[in-house]
């Protein structure tokens, strides 16, 4: 488990998450409440690629989180789960 800061894991016990099963939780986390070395220990743990796959796969970003994500993967909003409208619309 990369280390990641404690304020984090407010509703949880760090221990109990798995890196893998977890992993699209996690990337949101740290994307909405985490800090830059929190990020860059995520890049370090799942590699740029499968991050981006998770990433983009993730149903809800804040607006910011999304707004790094495309500049940091060179991605356009499409590529992103939760930019593209509801099916049932």
């Amino acid at each position: 488990m990369p280390p990641l800061s404690p304020h984090l894991f407010w509703d949880i016990r760090a221990e109990d998450i798995d890196f893998e099963t977890h992993a699209a939780w996690l990337a949101r986390r740290v994307l909405e409440y985490g800090d830059w070395p929190d990020w860059q220990a995520l890049v370090r743990y799942y590699g740029k690629d499968r991050l981006a796959e998770i990433v983009t796969g993730i149903r809800s970003l804040q607006p910011r989180a999304l707004a790094f994500c495309k500049v940091w993967f060179d991605l356009p909003s499409s590529a992103f789960r939760c930019s593209t409208p509801p099916p049932f619309l």
